[in-house]
């Protein structure tokens, strides 16, 4: 046998533990918690009220729902052709710089312009393909 080699290749026996199976420590603590989670909460409720403040944040995180995205509003932004796009793109910076967005609804808002950009490529390329091939199928030799 050759070091670092141990398994033969087609050993099934040699794979190691399957994917997310737990480990048998991991597995006795899971066990031990479901025993005893009442208590532990109890006693955690408890402490978090007499100002334990990184418990009452725990808490907190995990029985208040997690906040979702709000609406943006700013308003209509034109996507008829790339001059529009350029247009919508400077709106989008200029709601940003002074403070009406945060950045990252500025990214996700141009990731959208930036996906209509390239279908207006997309659009044109088709179109410029089309033509060099009637062109070239109307300079055939017949």
């Amino acid at each position: 046998m050759r070091r670092g080699r141990p398994f033969e290749p087609g050993n099934k026996f040699g794979r190691g533990r399957p994917r997310g199976s737990r480990n048998k420590t991991t597995r006795i603590l899971e066990e031990l918690l479901d025993e005893h989670a009442p208590a532990l909460l109890r006693k955690t409720l408890v402490m978090a009220l007499q100002g334990q403040v990184p418990l009452l944040r725990m808490l907190m995180q995990h029985t208040l729902p997690r906040p979702h995205d709000s609406p943006v509003k700013i308003g209509r932004l034109p996507m008829g052709d790339i001059e529009e796009l350029l247009q919508s793109h400077e709106t989008v910076m200029n709601k940003l710089a002074s403070g009406e967005i945060t950045p990252i609804q500025a990214v996700q808002i141009d990731s959208m312009l930036e996906t209509r950009r390239r279908l207006f490529d997309t659009q044109d390329l088709a179109r410029r393909v089309s033509a060099l091939e009637q062109f070239q199928g109307s300079n055939q030799p017949a």
